[in-house]
C-alpha cells in the first residue's frame, strides 16, 4: 500500500501527491510509515489539517526466479532420481548478496532448511515441491523474496537395471574418475552421448560411447584439450534401441 499526503486549511493548498513513487519510508505528521510504488489514492483519514490517503498497488518485490531440473530414476526399483534448483534474483542493487533457503515437500528431503539444499538426490518416483526464500545477506539493502515450485515430477522407469551411470568425475589425470563412466554402455552399439552445460550449450557429442576410446574427459569440445570448469553438467544418452533417451546430471570437480 502507498500513503499520499494532501494539505488543506490554514489558507494553504497542496496538490495531492504520492510521497514517493519508488517506495521506501517517510515521516508524515510525526508518524513513520513505509510505502511502495504508488497508484491512485482514496481518502482514508483526516485530522482537519492533514489528510492521509491510501493507494492500492502491487507489493514491492524482487525478481526471484527458480528453475527445477529433475532427473528420473534410471531403471526399475532404483531410487536414484534427483532434482537440482537454480535460483537467481534480479532487480536488486548491484553488489547485493542473498542467502537462500529451500523448504522441500516432503520435509525429510532437507530437514534443516538453512542448509544449501539446492540439490536433493536418491529420490524415488513421485511429485515434489519446494519453497525458495532469498534473504538479504550483505551489500546494498534489498527486501527478501519468496517463490514456490510445484509439481516437480520424478518419473518411474520400466527399463531393467543394466546401465549404471556414475555422476562424478575429476579429470586430473590420476587415473581415478578421469572420465564420465557409464557401466555397460558398450552393450548398446550405435549409442550417442550428449553433454551440455547448465545454459544448454552442447559441449560434446560422443558416438559409440565405450568408456575407453569414445568417452567424455571433461573437454569443452570434441578432441579439444580445453577442460570445462568445475560445476554441474547434463547428459542425454541415446541407446539406439527405440527406447526413451536417458537424461541426468553429473558433477565435474577439479582436485
Amino acid at each position: 500500500m502507498v500513503f499520499c499526503l494532501t494539505g488543506f486549511g490554514f489558507g494553504q493548498t497542496v496538490t495531492p501527491s504520492v510521497i514517493n513513487s519508488a517506495g521506501g519510508s517517510a515521516t508524515v505528521s510525526g508518524i513513520s510509515i513505509d510505502y511502495n510504488i504508488g497508484e491512485t489514492c482514496v481518502t482514508t483519514l483526516t485530522n482537519g489539517a492533514v489528510m492521509l490517503t491510501q493507494g492500492f498497488l502491487q507489493p514491492e518485490r524482487l525478481g526471484l526466479a527458480a528453475v527445477a531440473f529433475p532427473t528420473d530414476v534410471t531403471c526399475v526399483d532404483q531410487l536414484d532420481g534427483s532434482i537440482i534448483i537454480t535460483a537467481t534474483v534480479t532487480g536488486a542493487p548491484a553488489g547485493t548478496v542473498f542467502d537462500y533457503e529451500y523448504h522441500w515437500s516432503p520435509p525429510a528431503l532437507c530437514p534443516n532448511s538453512a542448509l544449501n539444499c539446492s540439490m536433493v538426490t536418491n529420490l524415488p518416483p513421485g511429485n515434489y515441491s519446494v519453497e525458495i526464500i532469498a534473504t538479504y545477506a550483505s551489500g546494498p539493502s534489498a527486501p527478501n523474496d519468496t517463490t514456490m515450485l510445484t509439481n516437480i515430477i520424478i518419473n518411474p522407469s520400466s527399463e531393467p537395471c543394466i546401465l549404471e551411470i556414475f555422476n562424478g568425475m575429476t579429470p586430473n589425470g590420476d587415473g581415478i574418475n578421469d572420465v564420465f563412466y557409464i557401466k555397460n554402455i558398450d552393450l548398446f552399439p550405435g549409442n550417442i552421448v550428449y553433454i551440455y552445460n547448465r545454459w544448454g550449450l552442447k559441449l560434446d557429442e560422443i558416438h559409440d560411447y565405450d568408456n575407453k576410446v569414445h568417452v567424455w574427459k571433461g573437454n569443452v569440445k570434441g578432441g579439444s584439450s580445453d577442460i570445462a570448469p568445475s560445476g554441474t553438467y547434463y547428459y542425454i544418452i541415446d541407446l539406439n534401441n527405440g527406447k526413451e533417451m536417458k537424461k541426468g546430471w553429473l558433477e565435474l570437480t577439479h582436485k
